[in-house]
């Protein structure tokens, strides 16, 4: 609330302002009866009841608290106006105490802490509440219980009752609007007036000149002058808005005081040949100029409030601007600082046309040039204007570009590796490339170098590779046939048998003997004998297929196993074999030599399903044919040869 008391002050402070309240009210009171009267209605109603004023303002500022001073100071009045009525002077001192303080309850529950008369709307509220049902129910006791003996000859209740209404109204428009802005706390501490001291007096002492000449010293009682007393009205609106709304009721309060002092020394504007029309004229001078006074004063109050909202508003939009300003600039300082120490170099450069804005002291050391220079892009450092739009589509594309590889040169044309990471900013409705850049040329040349250090240390490994494969197929094979060896067989057929065994399928094993080998060394000797073991192993050869293992398995002897091949095929194609060697011709060092084969032959499962079993079974199988008269095919297990 806008009330400057308090609900629980001490007795003693109460009792203090309930008597200064009262003496208030008693001066007010003989002021008002001293005021010029129309004889018709007696110092009972006088055209300017300012105690009314006086209560309805302490209500709206102190509440219920004040209730005690005005009670007492309206009886102390009524009993000098009406000093044989007490009775009556009681009831309607108590009307104009409560109608008071129920009005001034309303307009502080529903005005809060402002001032009801700064809004049009508060205004409105004051007219309604405050002076007509204020006044209203202030004049219902006298009404109630006036005597017909106290109103003057041919004096009706309700001309009394209309004249004495007029008057608390003309009073609480006079006195309350200036009593609230000079006691209302925030009203006083708030500094909106533009207007200086020097402005302020002038005004001032122009509308109380004025006022003195039109309402006292002044005659204009037969002239067209008696009309000018609407100046008063713009010299009051020029004091509201120039200067403080207080300043301009209290002048409205003087002005109307000067204007019924004319009529009461029959001179002035207001003054005319019958005092009632004087007062009359008067009063409506009173109203006009307050009701005036009122709304433009509202309008004035709402304008401030409005001025002094944007103001702080403003500046509190300033302070927050500076504030940020200030955090920007720290903020700026910061990241030049972190990029002037960074370790790598920076650079921040348009987006669009690639104007450079700023480089680091390490990003000038990389290019060999200051990069802060007028005129200075992006791509006059790429030395592939390709590669430089790729990254310019990535930063539309994904708004960053991560490690990135790409050849740049320098301002004196040294080419040189860089891994650029750029980042898209934007600012001011533009976009802005943050990029780091990394002189990755070492790395580059290390590479290199690690690359050619792979290709011949791969190319190396082939050929240890190579020369594995053929130490291998030398440990596998025969240097004077070429076939397998023994080693390669005892390593070959174990995993052979195990295969076919879990197919359920069967491997022939034939062993073949060329027969009186020994001879042809003897009589030819031993070149003659290589040649034909050659000869013979390269016939063994072509004649079996490409699945067959063909071994030299000692000397003359020859192993070779046959997978899937069933009992029947296997001794068929051994005995064309037999008879294939017994038409060879064999050429070796100029002599011309023919040769017959003994032939072992045993199959797995039927001889054995273990290699031992199968080479020991062949090789009984030989010796048999041997033994029967070489040049023959024997089976493992009979002592017939094989004939088909």
């Amino acid at each position: 609330m806008f009330s400057s008391g308090k609900s629980a002050q001490p007795w003693l402070t109460r009792a203090k302002q309930a008597l200064w309240q009262a003496l208030s009210l008693s001066l007010l009171t003989w002021l008002s009866a001293c005021l010029p009267y129309s004889v018709d209605f007696g110092r009972l109603a006088p055209p300017l009841w300012l105690p009314a004023g006086f209560c309805l303002a302490q209500a709206m500022l102190r509440g219920w608290s004040c209730w005690p001073g005005l009670l007492l100071g309206l009886c102390l009045g009524q009993a000098w106006l009406l000093p044989q009525h007490a009775v009556l002077g009681l009831g309607i001192a108590a009307g104009q105490t409560m109608a008071s303080l129920l009005a001034g309850y309303f307009l502080r529950a529903r005005s809060s802490q402002v001032l009801p008369l700064h809004r049009l709307s508060g205004v409105l509220l004051f007219l309604w509440c405050g002076v007509l049902a204020n006044t209203l129910l202030a004049n219902l006791p006298a009404y109630l219980f006036m005597p017909a003996a106290l109103l003057p000859a041919g004096v009706s209740h309700w001309q009394w009752l209309f004249s004495r209404w007029l008057g608390e109204v003309n009073g609480i428009l006079t006195l309350t609007p200036a009593l609230l802005f000079l006691c209302h706390a925030p009203y006083r501490q708030q500094r909106l007036n533009p207007a200086g001291w020097l402005e302020t007096a002038l005004l001032c002492l122009s509308t109380l000149s004025l006022a003195l000449v039109e309402f006292i010293w002044a005659d204009f009682r037969h002239g067209v002058a008696a009309s000018l007393w609407p100046l008063f009205l713009i010299a009051l609106m020029w004091v509201a808005f120039r200067c403080r709304l207080a300043l301009a009721y209290c002048l409205h309060a003087a002005v109307v005081v000067l204007a019924f002092v004319g009529v009461l020394l029959h001179n002035g504007a207001a003054y005319q040949d019958s005092g009632l029309s004087g007062i009359a004229a008067a009063g409506m001078l009173l109203l006009v100029q307050s009701l005036g006074l009122l709304v433009f004063g509202a309008l004035v109050a709402e304008r401030r409030h409005a001025e002094d909202w944007l103001r702080r508003a403003n500046q509190t939009l300033e302070a927050k601007v500076a504030e940020r300003t200030r955090q920007l600039a720290q903020s700026e300082a910061r990241l030049k600082l972190m990029a002037d120490a960074s370790p790598f170099p920076l650079v921040m450069s348009h987006l669009d046309g690639g104007a450079l804005i700023y480089a680091n002291a390490q990003a000038e050391s990389l290019f060999q040039c200051p990069l802060n220079a007028t005129g200075r892009r992006v791509q006059d450092f790429y030395i592939d204007q390709e590669a430089r739009k790729q990254v310019s589509r990535l930063l539309h594309g994904e708004g960053a570009v991560r490690d990135h590889e790409v050849r740049l040169h320098d301002a004196h044309g040294r080419q040189f590796w860089a891994l650029i990471s750029c980042s898209l900013v934007h600012s001011d409705q533009s976009l802005y490339v943050i990029s780091g850049i990394n002189d990755i040329s070492e790395r580059k040349r290390l590479e290199h170098s690690l690359h050619e250090a792979n290709d011949a240390l791969r190319q190396h490994v082939a050929e240890i590779e190579s020369m594995h494969v053929g130490l291998r197929e030398q440990v596998r094979r025969d240097p004077l046939t070429g076939l397998f060896n023994r080693r390669y067989l005892d390593e070959i057929l174990p995993r052979l048998l195990a295969h076919m065994l879990a197919l359920n399928g069967t491997v022939a094993v034939m062993m073949v003997d060329a027969d009186h080998f020994k001879r042809i060394n003897d009589n030819h000797g031993h070149p003659c004998g290589d040649a034909v073991l050659a000869t013979l192993g390269a016939f063994l050869r072509d004649r079996f297929r490409s699945g067959d293992v063909v071994c030299r398995y000692g000397g003359e002897e020859f192993c070779i196993l046959m997978p899937g091949m069933a009992l029947d095929v296997a001794c068929e194609k051994a005995e064309q074999l037999c008879a294939d060697v017994r038409q060879l011709l064999i050429q070796a060092l100029g002599q011309r030599l023919h040769i017959t084969l003994s032939i072992g032959l045993s199959v797995c499962p039927l001889h054995g399903e273990d290699p031992a079993s199968l080479i020991q079974a062949a090789d009984a199988a030989l010796y048999q044919a041997k033994a029967q008269g070489r040049d023959r095919v024997c089976l493992a297990g009979s002592s017939q040869p094989a004939l088909f």
